[in-house]
């Protein structure tokens, strides 16, 4: 994994400098009802000593992308995504599938243990700058797919879709750069840059909703690694 996730990485980078530089990035909008983006997501959420490092590091790449844009990475928000589960909506109300996401989510849980990721530097793509992660252990493979598992038909959403990179996004585009090869050059310095390993204990689902600055979760459920009555 660790292999593969480098080669996407490097993959992703020259993607991201050539959409930079010519000016043809992906820009984000607040998502509307029954869009595709933004769902209610499966997702990994970084202790607070992590996310504050993020939230720096994601202040940084701000200033040099231009304050318009998503700070995605900051603690607030910052996440890992595991699975998206559905389309975006609304004022999501307690319900049978919402239920069965979390039974899903519960006995997944419960067959692995702690996450470790070891967050091993930045990429470009044409739509963000990207924190990478890599799995240490099996861990986070192995919840992913004792999750598609446990979700069966309501996995349908990313059905036939594997992720193949653990990244959280630090910056989400939404319109031009204020220097395109600055951004570039700042990102590629740190292409290898060591942030440490992100250890998680448990897993959130989470809904999203835009504040006017960026996308935030709400946690609707939330289960313990390797418990599997601790969900909520």
């Amino acid at each position: 994994m660790r292999r593969m996730g480098s080669v996407r990485f490097t993959e992703l980078f020259e993607q991201g400098r050539d959409a930079c530089l010519s000016d043809r990035t992906s820009c984000q909008e607040p998502p509307e009802e029954d869009g595709g983006r933004w769902g209610l997501t499966v997702a990994l959420r970084p202790d607070p000593s992590v996310a504050l490092r993020m939230e720096r590091l994601t202040a940084e790449a701000m200033t040099v992308a231009g304050d318009s844009h998503w700070p995605t990475g900051g603690a607030v928000s910052s996440h890992f995504t595991v699975r998206t589960l559905e389309r975006y909506r609304r004022g999501i109300r307690e319900d049978e599938r919402l239920l069965r996401y979390r039974a899903a989510i519960r006995t997944a849980a419960g067959r692995v243990g702690t996450v470790r990721l070891e967050l091993t530097g930045l990429t470009l793509t044409p739509a963000s700058v990207m924190l990478c992660a890599s799995p240490s252990g099996e861990a986070a493979e192995q919840f992913a797919e004792h999750l598609a598992e446990d979700l069966a038909d309501d996995g349908w959403f990313e059905a036939g879709f594997r992720r193949d990179i653990w990244y959280a996004n630090l910056v989400h585009f939404t319109g031009p750069l204020a220097n395109p090869q600055a951004l570039v050059d700042w990102v590629d310095a740190r292409r290898g840059l060591a942030l440490g390993a992100s250890v998680h204990s448990c897993v959130h689902l989470v809904a999203w909703s835009f504040d006017g600055r960026r996308m935030v979760p709400e946690t609707l459920g939330k289960a313990d690694l390797g418990t599997p009555s601790a969900t909520r």
